[in-house]
């Protein structure tokens, strides 16, 4: 984002986050094929060498770095950590009831841990993890919002539609790899951005998005895998015109200074129910979106939104 010219920011973004678009689609395509032509393990042993061959070339060519740099904030980094670990937990055991000490205890420690957090990275005069200043600026924060809130639906989709093919419908995760098509967009979206703006591509990627969610929702005691595929499919495009572009639009708000340090996963009649519950949620997630996006909208006509 420092190098590249601003025209040009969209369709770079888009490229360097399509192998983030790619991967929730990709995993569980990969992890059927391991699973159904051998076994579990196959997942760990593929991966481990290519890990391995990445690092070296990373170790090959990285060149020395002797710029300055500020000294690590330990103990902002403890806190945000133990507030992800206690909010997993409590998250993690919300079966057993909010009276489960998990459950409470992880939240407490949750809020304390962040509270705290808070109060260290408002100190003036340290380096931060995070620079939380940026958080002052609405059209930064409405895109992180809609950023965020698509990620938290695309991975919980990524669970979903798995576990619903193989326990609800009786078939393989496979079924995925129609889904894949959609996370190369990526770059064409990014490109569409520099040439049209924001405004056309966020109201008809939401409503795609928006439309696909609803369908789950609608045909959840209906689905088939072709309807898994096409519903999937028209919320990716949804998702590929407004993923990359929000975090593009909320950086271009923040002075150059500050873009490093801003903050940018019978049983089948249960699988069908449970999924049914979480498209609902999910589509919740769509309307925030759509309020994000008609904020954001607002505020480009008032001149507010830089482009």
């Amino acid at each position: 984002m420092l190098e590249v010219p601003r025209a040009k920011q969209g369709s770079f973004v888009g490229t360097a986050g399509m192998i983030v678009a790619l991967a929730p689609s990709l995993g569980p395509t990969y992890g059927g094929i391991c699973l159904a032509a051998l076994n579990w393990r196959f997942n760990f042993i593929f991966t481990l060498p290519i890990t391995i061959v990445f690092c070296i070339i990373a170790a090959r060519f990285m060149s020395d770095n002797k710029a300055h740099r500020d000294h690590f904030n330990f103990s902002e980094y403890l806190l945000i950590v133990l507030a992800l670990v206690a909010l997993t937990l409590a998250v993690n055991n919300l079966s057993s009831g909010f009276a489960s000490p998990l459950v409470w205890g992880g939240l407490l420690v949750t809020v304390i841990s962040f509270v705290i957090y808070f109060k260290l990275a408002k100190q003036e005069g340290k380096a931060h993890i995070i620079n939380i200043s940026v958080l002052k600026n609405t059209g930064f924060n409405q895109g992180l919002l809609i950023y965020t809130f698509l990620q938290f639906i695309q991975i919980s989709l990524t669970f979903v539609i798995p576990n619903l093919a193989q326990l609800g419908l009786k078939t393989s995760a496979l079924t995925s790899v129609g889904c894949l098509l959609s996370a190369f967009f990526g770059p064409v979206m990014g490109r569409l951005l520099d040439s049209q703006g924001f405004k056309k591509l966020f109201l008809i990627g939401n409503f795609l998005a928006m439309a696909g969610i609803l369908l789950y929702i609608i045909f959840a005691q209906k689905l088939s895998i072709a309807l898994i595929v096409i519903f999937h499919v028209m919320f990716m495009t949804g998702f590929s015109m407004m993923y990359n572009n929000a975090m593009t639009i909320g950086l271009q708000q923040l002075e150059v200074m500050h873009i490093a340090g801003s903050p940018y996963q019978g049983q089948s009649k249960q699988v069908v129910m449970g999924s049914q519950a979480a498209f609902i949620v999910l589509f919740i997630f769509i309307l925030l979106i759509f309020a994000c996006v008609l904020r954001l909208i607002k505020r480009d006509k008032q001149g507010l939104v830089k482009s």
